[in-house]
């Protein structure tokens, strides 16, 4: 994992890049609202693609955790996982996590569970009717991009 600096907001790191941004939130609470975000292209299916980004987030957990000393002791912070712009050009975040240190521990321990936000596979992943039959829904790729 890489932490690139981001120069605007158009800036995407593709993981295993990923960027920070920082907003004071004093008076509401002792410290800063640190972003952590980076996106991620999707795979072959959604289970994958999902248990992936749970992956990145936990990742940004354990970072951020190693990284104690270059935060304030009362900053709070959010993981975000997303897709690239040219994946889904708008509700881009599949992941939203996150907490202040205590609560990162439980994210990076994997003893906090992460939710997917949100419809995140809407016009990424499709629902097919091979397994309707089954009572289940397989979800594949719109596309075939790598």
């Amino acid at each position: 994992m890489k932490l690139v600096r981001s120069t605007s907001q158009d800036d995407e790191p593709g993981w295993d890049d990923f960027s920070t941004s920082a907003t004071d939130f004093r008076p509401q609470w002792d410290g800063d609202l640190v972003n952590v975000f980076t996106t991620i292209r999707p795979k072959a299916t959604a289970e994958e693609t999902e248990c992936f980004a749970i992956l990145c987030a936990r990742d940004l957990a354990t970072w951020i955790l190693k990284k104690r000393r270059r935060f304030n002791k009362g900053d709070r912070f959010q993981i975000i996982v997303g897709w690239p712009k040219d994946v889904r050009p708008t509700g881009r975040q599949i992941i939203k996590t996150g907490g202040n240190f205590n609560e990162l521990e439980g994210i990076a321990s994997a003893a906090t569970e992460i939710q997917m936000h949100g419809n995140w596979t809407a016009t990424v992943f499709e629902t097919t009717n091979s397994e309707q039959g089954a009572g289940r829904q397989d979800l594949t790729r719109r596309d075939s991009k790598p």
